[in-house]
């Protein structure tokens, strides 16, 4: 790898570090980490560039920014894998509330001016959630007829309805609110990140990586934050899961339409999806045998969270009340 930078970037690396997953090296106290990027082709790489620069020009705070090779191309090959070159922001991230510092990224990225085409999300859930559904519920079918399965593979048929069920009212909820609500100019399509949780800026490496974005609806870096707070940290949910939607709204106010896509993605099971989806890519890691059991011993739990998140709402905002999935349990029950 060393002799790859020297040969595309001109630069030597005196060592190369792992932080968490990825590789780091610095050079003159600048900190610069080296990127898989074998799964986004070409032509979604240059509109993140182009977004990572307008970005920059905005003086967006923590921002790691993409470094052209000598040749100024935009990555390089390594050992049959693509990578990039991402510089650090030397400053050290300090955020203050989180909420509030996504709304004030989310309102830099909405002002971007050109169009988007491969990093494109706003308006294709519904498409792409049936799509995914549907080859779930293909593989599924494919699996119930089979006498000896693995303990996963058992867990996942006998749980595929309920996940079933969730989604199909998901995408309901999500087609009903495009029916019902008009978007206000703040739901236009901003820059979001494919999974937004409180280690996306504050990993191994402490940055704003390109690498991560999408162009999308705000909710959903507000939906993803909410649902992986849920999973991975119980106790700081039960005490700060609305604090930081409460922080993004008092910076930059949610629309009734925003407040309801937030709640379809919420009620889509996106979680239950990657969990088998990435067990099957790995083939077979435990790892996510032991992320099913969790998810499955928490759906009724997670339904009470769906259930209160439709009640601190009506509390929250006294303008609007969601409606109802009439199954999700009540709080108490």
């Amino acid at each position: 790898m060393k002799d790859v930078l020297k040969e595309k970037y001109g630069i030597k690396v005196p060592e190369i570090l792992m932080k968490g997953q990825l590789q780091t090296f610095t050079i003159h106290h600048t900190e610069f980490v080296i990127v898989p990027i074998s799964h986004v082709d070409e032509e979604e790489l240059y509109e993140l560039y182009q977004l990572n620069h307008y970005m920059n020009d905005k003086k967006e705070p923590y921002l790691a920014t993409i470094v052209l090779t000598k040749e100024n191309y935009l990555s390089f090959e390594h050992d049959e894998n693509r990578y990039l070159l991402l510089k650090v922001p030397k400053t050290t991230f300090q955020p203050h509330a989180i909420g509030r510092d996504l709304a004030r990224f989310h309102l830099k990225g909405r002002s971007y001016p050109y169009q988007i085409s491969k990093a494109q999300r706003i308006g294709q859930w519904k498409m792409l959630w049936e799509k995914r559904l549907d080859q779930l519920e293909m593989f599924w079918r494919g699996k119930i007829y089979q006498e000896s399965l693995h303990p996963f593979e058992k867990m996942f048929v006998e749980a595929f309805p309920y996940y079933l069920g969730l989604a199909e009212n998901g995408i309901q909820y999500l087609v009903d609110t495009e029916l019902d609500e008009d978007p206000h100019p703040i739901d236009s399509a901003t820059i979001c990140h494919h999974r937004f949780h409180k280690n996306t800026w504050l990993g191994d490496v402490q940055m704003k990586s390109p690498i991560d974005w999408v162009f999308d609806h705000h909710s959903r870096d507000l939906a993803e934050y909410m649902r992986f707070s849920f999973f991975h940290d119980q106790e700081e949910f039960k005490q700060y899961g609305y604090k930081f939607i409460e922080d993004y709204d008092r910076t930059s106010p949610l629309s009734p339409f925003s407040w309801r896509l937030i709640y379809s993605r919420l009620l889509f099971p996106v979680h239950f999806f990657e969990c088998v989806e990435n067990y099957y890519l790995s083939n077979g890691d435990t790892f996510y045998e032991d992320q099913l059991t969790s998810i499955l011993d928490t759906s009724d739990q997670y339904e009470a969270f769906l259930q209160s998140y439709s009640s601190m709402l009506s509390m929250r905002t006294k303008r609007m009340v969601l409606p109802q999935v009439e199954w999700i349990m009540p709080v108490g029950k």
